[in-house]
């Protein structure tokens, strides 16, 4: 979980289409009309759609209503009228879905992060594998008999081996539970007020709603949240006003090794280290803990939520936790790009390696391989294995674990897919790929990465998708190019979320 809930931008879907991945059909202007913004109405929610919304109507007009529930009665009220489709949020259940469950923890409603808690989680599950079809049915851009034969293309989804407590990774902003301004002597002013630790809301990044727990991550969490506003309270150390861009303490960036039993604990602060070199001492409390490997003080002075150059200040043990994923080690900095779903995530690369189904002469590309977890992992099913990842942290992690886990079969490459794939590693040069392994951001291929990987003409293509509607866009330009889709395994690696990760096979005609 981010401190964030905030939905990407992906740039998928026309002028009109809805946020949450649908292109609703239908509404007329007298039904618009009949939902304008800030109207009650009393519906029935039907299902649930990609990105986690319930749908429901008035009239014939699809409406979105954030954070209900299949099968539950409710009044709404309307917050935007996109013309062919309206928004909602829930003002009052009137009637409860049979599916609902106590949800664990109290912060749910408030939080955004856990918007499916309530609901069971073989509940969960069914809704996320038919959301997989429905999106590849109604958003992937080829003929209509194409389209209408991908929904059997897809497998039962693979449940998360954990449904609480799976994270590895949590990130708490500082921050304030109310923030005012007011004019004085002509300028704006702000007043924060009541310092605390938590998570910033849905769109309100100047404050935070305070939390004591949150079973998405470790079991001792509350009790560090206490020991943290302890500190906070005793040191007086100044909170992080992100308006003023005053203040120290930022983010408190926790990392655990799940097979490992490994801790880490990061201070990202907003301070120098002269600053800070007398504060240590403080900071030092936190060394005490049990299994901790790894005490951080990280500069992080930018304005941007994540830091842009941080030097990292380790206090207590080593500046990395290890991990491990089956028989193999990785040593995880606050900033590593890893799978925060470990027991997941291995669950996720057992699916790619049967979709791959590898022989051992074959050549593999791994791209957006970030600290290359995927690609060591296929590597002792084939030949060779190359990565390409644009971040260079993630590059040296990559180098620096296959050398730990003694593979002499992978190498890495450093740049952006389309730029590696038309240049160090184009079509007829260094390899001939019979597998193409990609694993994009939520935003789907680049354009260019589409094209160069088609180019390549791999027997097979394994897409990991963790947006089936950037991945539906992308799956029709592949058919154009040649390719069937053979199968889609669903996997859910983040449960009580609207998030989806999968795992196509697309193979060339």
């Amino acid at each position: 979980m981010s401190t964030s809930h905030e939905p990407e931008d992906t740039g998928l879907l026309p002028k009109g289409g809805s946020s949450d991945g649908h292109s609703p059909i239908g509404g007329s202007a007298v039904q618009a009309a009949n939902a304008r913004a800030g109207q009650r109405h009393t519906v029935l929610i039907e299902k649930l759609t990609h990105g986690g919304a319930g749908l429901a109507h008035v009239d014939t007009l699809p409406v979105f209503v954030a954070g209900a529930l299949p099968g539950q009665k409710a009044e709404i009220m309307i917050t935007k009228n996109r013309g062919n489709f309206a928004e909602a949020k829930v003002e009052k259940i009137l009637k409860r879905s049979k599916d609902e469950v106590m949800p664990k923890c109290r912060h749910c409603h408030a939080c955004g992060g856990c918007v499916w808690q309530q609901l069971s989680y073989i509940k969960q599950i069914e809704y996320k594998e038919e959301i997989v079809r429905e999106t590849l049915s109604h958003l992937t851009p080829a003929d209509p008999a194409v389209r209408a034969s991908l929904a059997g293309r897809v497998l039962k989804i693979i449940p998360s081996p954990q449904i609480f407590h799976y994270r590895n990774k949590l990130e708490l902003s500082f921050g304030f539970e109310s923030m005012r301004s007011e004019e004085k002597n002509g300028r704006k002013q702000y007043i924060d007020e009541n310092p605390s630790i938590g998570f910033h809301l849905p769109g309100q990044w100047s404050t935070i709603l305070p939390i004591d727990e949150c079973h998405l991550y470790d079991e001792q969490l509350p009790s560090l949240i206490t020991d943290v506003q302890r500190f906070m309270r005793e040191t007086r150390l100044p909170v992080f006003n992100p308006k003023t861009h005053r203040g120290m303490l930022r983010i408190l960036l926790l990392r655990r090794g799940i097979n490992t039993g490994e801790q880490m604990i990061a201070f990202l602060v907003n301070a120098r280290k002269k600053e800070l070199e007398p504060l240590f001492q403080y900071f030092m409390r936190f060394g005490g803990r049990s299994g901790l490997a790894s005490l951080l003080v990280v500069e992080h002075l930018g304005l941007n939520d994540k830091p842009e150059s941080p030097k990292v200040h380790v206090l207590t043990g080593k500046p990395t936790i290890t991990e491990k994923l089956f028989d193999l080690s990785f040593e995880i900095s606050p900033f590593s790009f890893f799978q925060t779903n470990t027991l997941g995530a291995e669950k996720l690369y057992q699916a790619v390696a049967a979709a791959a189904d590898l022989s051992p002469r074959d050549t593999v590309l791994d791209a957006y391989c970030g600290m290359g977890t995927i690609g060591q992992y296929l590597s002792r099913f084939c030949e060779k294995v190359v990565g390409i990842e644009s971040h260079p942290s993630a590059i040296e992690d990559a180098l620096k674990s296959a050398g730990k886990n003694r593979i002499g079969n992978i190498s890495f490459y450093r740049g952006r897919t389309e730029q590696v794939l038309n240049d160090q590693l184009k079509p007829g040069s260094k390899y001939k790929f019979n597998t193409i392994i990609v694993d994009p951001p939520r935003a789907g291929l680049h354009p260019d990465a589409r094209e160069a990987v088609a180019a390549h003409k791999p027997d097979k293509i394994v897409y990991v998708s963790c947006n089936m509607a950037t991945f539906a866009r992308d799956l029709g330009e592949f058919l154009k190019s040649g390719y069937e889709l053979r199968t889609v395994q669903p996997v859910d690696l983040f449960p009580h979320t609207a998030h989806i990760e999968a795992v196509s096979l697309l193979q060339r005609k």
